[in-house]
């Protein structure tokens, strides 16, 4: 079983995204929470852990921020925690201090988990870094209790961000209208073979997030917060900081509500809560059937140089072959 991963860690925490923005943030507010100052953190916390939950689990946690804020926040008192980069890991225990935290090492994609042992699952995007999608969500329903709870913030937009052709044309559209002082000047499409150099797990399976969960798990309650055009023409645009474009960022995020409500463009980001099917989790059939789907998935994947379409892999090779010509002209 040969899997994607990403032991680089210096991909990650960098530039300038759109919730950085303090606009974008109440926009995305308003959305989770109907509360454009109350983050999907604190709504969690009011709803449902007005008793901390007593052991929880936090995926590819990074550099251990989320879990820090859980316990903080008493909405949680102990956790396991895991990522695959070393780095990040040594960083979190750094920070750790005397929180009942538990660090370990681990591939999502091979993990194998104690069964029943969390009330409560927390992936702060984690999940669109996964590529054995189906094996991986099927093995954390295995690990809640029989009223556990999986509390999700993730990106759910297109696989490796392969925005399609009304979308993007949209987005230029939009961005060509703006004037100077908030345009983005190097918008450009995600390039696969970059985006694969860089980090291979990025957004692997984002588009599969949602289908493989409602496989195993009943989705208590998602909301959406769009993206498909805010996040695209804000995010590592430094306009974003120039005075007076607040009317600008305010127009951008109005077309983002209202082709994301008309469904033109889909949701890139979301919050959802769900809750294990133990039945559907003891169904070997069911897991066998779409394991064997995903297995076969991968496998003609890994032949054809870890990309999942055929306009992907010779975009691949033309890159590589690119890099090759101009080390050899130097």
């Amino acid at each position: 079983m040969q899997t994607s991963i990403n032991d680089n860690s210096d991909v990650y925490y960098k530039g300038l995204y759109w919730n950085d923005v303090p606009e974008v943030y109440k926009y995305m507010c308003k959305n989770f929470t109907g509360d454009e100052n109350k983050w999907w953190v604190e709504d969690f916390k009011e709803r449902y852990a007005k008793k901390p939950f007593e052991h929880g689990l936090f995926i590819n946690c990074g550099n251990g921020r989320m879990e820090r804020e859980f316990i903080d926040k008493s909405i949680v008192k102990s956790v396991d925690a895991f990522d695959y980069s070393e780095v990040l890991i040594q960083e979190a225990k750094s920070k750790r201090l005397k929180r009942d935290i538990a660090y370990f090492k681990a591939d999502a994609n091979r993990i194998e988990l104690p069964l029943g042992r969390y009330d409560l699952i927390v992936n702060v995007a984690g999940l669109h870094h996964v590529q054995y999608i189906n094996k991986f969500i099927h093995e954390l329903g295995k690990s809640l209790k029989e009223d556990g709870m999986m509390v999700n913030f993730d990106y759910i937009g297109p696989h490796r961000n392969q925005y399609s052709h009304t979308q993007w044309k949209l987005v230029n559209k939009i961005n060509s209208e703006l004037p100077s002082s908030i345009r983005h000047d190097k918008l450009l499409y995600p390039s696969v073979p970059v985006m694969f150099q860089e980090d291979p797990t990025e957004a692997i399976h984002s588009d599969l997030i949602m289908e493989s969960i409602g496989r195993y798990f009943t989705i208590v309650e998602r909301h959406d917060t769009g993206g498909g055009i805010a996040y695209l023409l804000l995010t590592h645009n430094l306009k974003v900081k120039n005075k007076g474009v607040l009317p600008e960022i305010k127009k951008i995020l109005h077309y983002d509500k209202q082709y994301s409500g008309q469904k033109i463009v889909p949701p890139l980001f979301s919050y959802f809560i769900a809750k294990p099917s133990h039945k559907l989790l003891s169904d070997t059939r069911l897991f066998s059937g779409f394991q064997n789907k995903e297995n076969e998935r991968e496998e003609w994947a890994n032949r054809w140089g870890g990309v999942y379409r055929m306009e992907d892999y010779f975009n691949l090779i033309f890159y590589m072959l690119k890099k090759w010509v101009k080390k050899i002209v130097k």
